[in-house]
């Protein structure tokens, strides 16, 4: 089986992309497969992922938010994640993980249980987190957010 991320195209897209065989970018190696991180945010950084462990063949969802250095000095977390796949029709929740472990100084990382991506040959998956963020003293900002990627795989 092989890794394979498919482009900014959303949901429905990349599985009629997925079906034609076209458009497919294949990730040059295992390595860089496991941390292709998709991020946004510029004082607070927001990612997530769906994450190859190519040792088992199985996918799970991460997520982490970072207080990026010399912005504003934010304390973070990130929880509800959820692995996402789309079947053709509808996008469904796979595994989810509330991970409450609260706030932290710099950096918070969550992620769900593995799947056999093979179970759901001709799905795409996603992932979605709610990321949280709040300055000493202040108000916490909360954003729920996937990437606009969808991730597939070749089973055997």
């Amino acid at each position: 089986m092989r890794l394979r991320q498919l482009g900014r195209i959303g949901t429905a897209g990349a599985l009629t992309v997925a079906a034609a065989g076209v458009s497919i970018v294949f990730t040059p190696s295992m390595a860089s497969a496991e941390s292709a991180w998709q991020c946004y945010g510029k004082q607070v950084k927001r990612c997530a992922t769906v994450w190859w462990d190519r040792e088992t063949d199985t996918y799970r969802a991460r997520a982490k938010i970072t207080d990026v250095a010399g912005g504003g000095n934010y304390t973070v977390k990130v929880n509800d994640v959820k692995l996402l796949r789309f079947n053709g029709t509808e996008t469904l929740t796979v595994k989810s993980a509330k991970d409450d472990d609260g706030w932290h100084g710099t950096e918070d990382l969550a992620g769900t249980a593995s799947v056999n991506p093979c179970r759901w040959p001709k799905n795409s998956f996603q992932v979605q987190a709610r990321f949280s963020w709040k300055e000493k003293g202040g108000t916490a900002s909360t954003k729920t957010w996937r990437p606009a990627m969808g991730w597939g795989h070749m089973c055997d």
